[in-house]
């Protein structure tokens, strides 16, 4: 897979978005839960960044994939939830395999690939930071990231820590669990919503299964839909308002691989 950059002037990357992806991606390439950087050019007008073949190709914003003609394969709950605990393996590593903490800043749906086994590979380090060894929390940084994932204290504070990347996953994973884009109409009153508040709104309605497509609904065994409640739980904790709140990474990954193998 071939990704090019313009950085021409007034394009929407600079030089310094291209070499963070390629820094990052080479140190992270080692890891499964990561696209495999395999090569580069950075030296030409536009920089290409070459990464393994992912056959069943990236996420889109409802946590599908396209296939042949741009028709949507509607993924079943079981590849969703594996989907869910290999991300959150990958920003575990981020945030804890070497002496400085890397958040990523941009955890989102189309920024995760899936190879021919259906593993799930993170990229897209263009807007990541790496903090200081022994600090936890970045200094005054400008605000950037996708609308609906970006955590509401980052916006306010404009410093990161590794809870930034715990809500964006929260986020995330409430997208896996519906189905549905990070911002979508609800067709049943014409209103713009955002997943975060529908999803929180119908679990603490007690209607989980109104979160969930009702292509996923169709074929659920009772056991999976403990699984979805414990997600939805966990997926909420993980947009706390309060970042003390959130669990870590490391925990939201043995809580899903929990999840995962107990039902």
């Amino acid at each position: 897979m071939i990704k090019r950059y313009l950085v021409d002037e007034g394009t929407e990357h600079k030089v310094g978005d291209v070499y963070n992806d390629f820094v990052l991606s080479a140190r992270m390439s080692t890891h499964i839960n990561f696209l495999k950087l395999l090569g580069c050019c950075l030296e030409s007008r536009y920089p290409v960044l070459v990464f393994e073949d992912a056959e069943h190709g990236v996420l889109n914003q409802r946590g599908g994939v396209m296939v042949i003609n741009w028709e949507e394969t509607f993924l079943p709950w079981s590849v969703r939830l594996k989907i869910g605990k290999e991300i959150a393996n990958a920003l575990t590593y981020l945030h804890t395999a070497f002496p400085k903490i890397t958040i990523h800043r941009d955890v989102k749906p189309t920024h995760v690939f899936l190879d021919k086994n259906w593993t799930a590979k993170l990229s897209g380090f263009s807007l990541s930071i790496t903090l200081p060894e022994g600090k936890t929390k970045s200094a005054t940084v400008p605000v950037v990231g996708t609308s609906g994932y970006i955590d509401p204290l980052y916006r306010v504070t404009s410093s990161v820590t590794e809870y930034t990347d715990v809500y964006s996953f929260g986020v995330f994973l409430m997208v896996l669990l519906s189905g549905r884009p990070v911002f979508f109409t609800d067709s049943s009153n014409g209103k713009r919503e955002g997943v975060v508040g529908y999803v929180k709104d119908l679990y603490e309605k007690d209607k989980l299964d109104e979160v969930m497509n009702t292509k996923m609904v169709k074929d659920m065994t009772s056991g999976q839909r403990f699984q979805v409640e414990a997600c939805v739980a966990l997926a909420l904790r993980c947009c706390e308002k309060i970042d003390e709140y959130r669990p870590k990474m490391i925990q939201v990954a043995k809580e899903l691989k929990r999840i995962q193998i107990s039902f």
